[in-house]
């Protein structure tokens, strides 16, 4: 393999008998930005008609078991499930036709053709998804799952109204008991251990739980929705933590309104992830962003009233459930140093 670095990126370049056979952009920042509150700049702009220029569309069986069939680019076109709608980026599911036998109902995730190792990110949506079964999720993750870890900002299942923020790794990564440092509350495992453990396959807690705080009431699925949305902020700094504030729409910090976006005037974060001893930074490396949604799976169809099986019955038949099963994104900015 041969490395090429520049200024704010490393190319991996890897050979085959000389020919090459992949080509691999790490993003640390481009510079594109001046430089704004906390000593961040503007690095990249994911928003309207070259929103999607900067993903790829991921079309594979969905590995959290979901009831859905993730589509290409063209058939997402097609379907009218993208589009641009005054600016605001609009991606849904199917909500007009009715699936029979194990089809899933067809829907959109992608992900960033950039890799991040940290910095700050603006999440700016008006709407999430909503709906019966439905499960949302904007995360960030690395290959060779779980190696390179998982940062889950935003995610939840139909009929929550708190965020799930979450890590999953591979072992050694715990995150100290201290919850006086953020807003959200330690989710529990099965027996009532508090999940500070982050490996996957930690004991004590539900499969794949990792570390996960659950916010304050309000800010997932309809009264997130109903308050016109708002802002999910993550930063990420390889050396201390992991941090993400949620701000409704009428809490939005001026700072962020005006584009300088600083961290330390905006209190305590919804979750905060201690890395350090406990937990080292090369547990999270290389992640691309990633916005999905899914329908019943290994999660919402395991609480879904009724169950797994009435779950994906009302998923296959019942196309007018899912009217609400979208996401309005205003923007998604990403900042560093």
């Amino acid at each position: 393999m041969i490395v090429v670095e520049f200024v704010n990126q490393r190319v991996d370049v890897k050979l085959f008998h000389g020919q090459i056979i992949m080509v691999e952009r790490v993003t640390f920042g481009t510079l594109d930005g001046g430089s704004g509150g906390g000593g961040y700049s503007l690095r990249k702009t994911y928003e309207g008609n070259n929103f999607f220029d900067g993903f790829y569309f991921w079309n594979y069986n969905d590995p959290t078991h979901g009831c859905v069939k993730y589509v290409d680019k063209g058939t997402a076109q097609s379907l009218g499930l993208i589009g641009v709608e005054n600016g605001k980026v609009r991606i849904s599911s199917d909500s007009k036709n009715t699936y029979n036998g194990n089809e899933g109902r067809p829907s959109v995730r992608i992900h960033s053709n950039d890799k991040y190792n940290d910095g700050l990110f603006i999440f700016d949506l008006e709407h999430m998804p909503v709906g019966p079964g439905t499960w949302p999720a904007y995360w960030f993750c690395g290959d060779n799952w779980p190696n390179n870890g998982e940062i889950d900002v935003l995610e939840g299942v139909d009929g929550n109204t708190a965020n799930n923020q979450a890590l999953h790794t591979n072992e050694n990564c715990y995150m100290p008991l201290d919850s006086s440092i953020f807003k959200g509350r330690w989710a529990k495992g099965p027996g009532g251990k508090i999940s500070n453990d982050c490996y996957v396959n930690a004991a004590g807690q539900s499969t794949n739980q990792g570390c996960s705080i659950t916010s304050e009431d309000g800010y997932f699925g309809v009264p997130f929705n109903n308050a016109g949305g708002g802002v999910f902020a993550f930063e990420w700094n390889r050396d201390n933590s992991l941090k993400i504030w949620i701000f409704k729409r009428n809490q939005l910090p001026a700072d962020i309104n005006s584009g300088n976006p600083n961290p330390s005037n905006w209190g305590k974060p919804e979750a905060y992830f201690t890395i350090g001893n406990s937990c080292s930074a090369n547990h999270f490396n290389n992640h691309e962003i990633i916005i999905n949604l899914t329908f019943c799976g290994d999660w919402a169809g395991n609480v879904y009233n009724g169950g797994m099986g009435a779950c994906e019955n009302k998923v296959r038949s019942d196309p007018g459930a899912f009217k609400d099963a979208y996401w309005l994104i205003n923007h998604l900015k990403y900042y560093s140093h």
